[in-house]
């Protein structure tokens, strides 16, 4: 890959990348979003846009809790659809570099911890002296100093790794690829299984059939299911809004939620 376009994809999943933590987490910094943006900047945004949507189905059960160290999504979406686009082949490309360098880039996200750590005494020194410009300084750098490692490693991979990658998919044996084929079917069902475990219960579950039964049988593309389910959202709150009295239906349906 040309080194000004590796280097322009690096910039902008670095702004992005930054702007995830700035603006309150608006799930930018995601495969979704990630992947189209990749696909634009190459000059095949409907090959972004389908492996945005792929990826992200792969990686929707995926999130940090406590002191786990979850795949980096962002780093193998990002990867796997610059390498996919750039040799000219589907989103199964995609698949096959992504997990697993997401699974290995969760090892910068450690990095990345070790970075903060290794800030915080210098920061305390600061608040002792009651120097609130140098606290203000040194929460800006911090903000994009911790990603450098990872996006030195994503700009040497776009860099310099596309003929290795290319090398690596022709050794590739044709019974191999056939069964990446029928993995990258099977792996989005594996992520919403993975998010339907944490979510399930069974008042939610009718919404869930009555979506299969919606695909199933009557053919109904993704976005009309998901209008569907706006709408019956909406019911729901206007319904429980009527039955609770004022100034309790929003504190009810909150408890709801937790309860589920």
């Amino acid at each position: 890959m040309n080194i000004g376009i590796a280097l322009l994809i690096t910039l902008v999943v670095w702004v992005i990348t930054w702007a995830e933590a700035w603006f309150a987490y608006p799930m930018v910094n995601t495969p979704l979003v990630l992947c189209p943006v990749v696909g634009l900047i190459l000059g095949d945004l409907q090959a972004g846009v389908i492996a945005g949507a792929t990826l992200q189905l792969i990686f929707l059960g995926v999130m940090q809790i406590g002191g786990t160290l979850p795949a980096d999504a962002s780093l193998g979406a990002v990867i796997g659809t610059a390498f996919s686009i750039t040799m000219g082949q589907d989103v199964e490309t995609a698949l096959t570099f992504a997990v697993p360098i997401a699974v290995l880039g969760s090892t910068l996200t450690l990095l990345k911890y070790i970075i903060n750590g290794l800030v915080n005494p210098y920061v305390e020194k600061l608040c002792e002296k009651g120097d609130v410009k140098g606290i203000e300084r040194v929460h800006i750098l911090v903000s994009f100093l911790p990603d450098l490692p990872k996006m030195l490693v994503l700009f040497a991979a776009l860099a310099f790794g596309t003929g290795f990658a290319q090398g690596l998919i022709d050794a590739i044996p044709e019974v191999v690829q056939s069964g990446l084929d029928y993995a990258t079917n099977l792996m989005p069902a594996v992520g919403i299984a993975l998010l339907l475990k944490m979510m399930w219960s069974g008042r939610m579950a009718v919404y869930f059939f009555l979506g299969v039964v919606l695909v199933s049988y009557f053919n109904a593309p993704i976005l009309a299911v998901a209008c569907v389910g706006v709408i019956l959202a909406v019911i729901i709150i206007m319904n429980e809004g009527k039955a609770a009295p004022a100034g309790q239906a929003a504190q009810s349906v909150e408890e709801e939620l937790f309860n589920d």
